[in-house]
């Protein structure tokens, strides 16, 4: 599987000088867990691809942070800590935003942003 941005273009051309999302010790495992649901996604396209259009890598990007971003999140259960009380052991979770649904569909809408104009999306016959 190819992993379509680098540490390097993530820190340089998609954050352009802002600070970084994901540690930069770890860039390189989201990037790769974000080209793999990219090519799944695109239906194996980008993986076919002889060089790799800025487009996917900047949807790499995005779609690496937002995977981080949800991981992050996430308490040592799995689930999304919304508040945490400090006077026991009472804890709410949150079930909508960060579920495993809403982020597979802002993957998917992250995706569909950066690839669909480039037409890496399109699943129909050519003639």
């Amino acid at each position: 599987m190819t992993i379509y941005a680098d540490k390097n273009f993530y820190l340089d051309q998609y954050l352009s000088g802002k600070e970084p999302t994901i540690p930069i010790d770890e860039i390189e495992y989201w990037l790769a867990q974000a080209s793999r649901k990219i090519n799944r996604r695109a239906f194996g396209k980008t993986d076919a691809l002889q060089e790799v259009p800025d487009e996917v890598k900047m949807c790499c990007c995005a779609v690496a942070e937002k995977l981080y971003q949800f991981e992050s999140a996430k308490s040592e259960n799995g689930m999304v800590l919304q508040s945490y009380g400090n006077d026991g052991e009472t804890a709410t979770y949150k079930t909508t935003d960060m579920s495993e649904l809403a982020i597979s569909g802002k993957v998917l809408e992250i995706i569909e942003e950066w690839l669909m104009p480039i037409g890496l999306l399109y699943c129909g016959v050519d003639m």
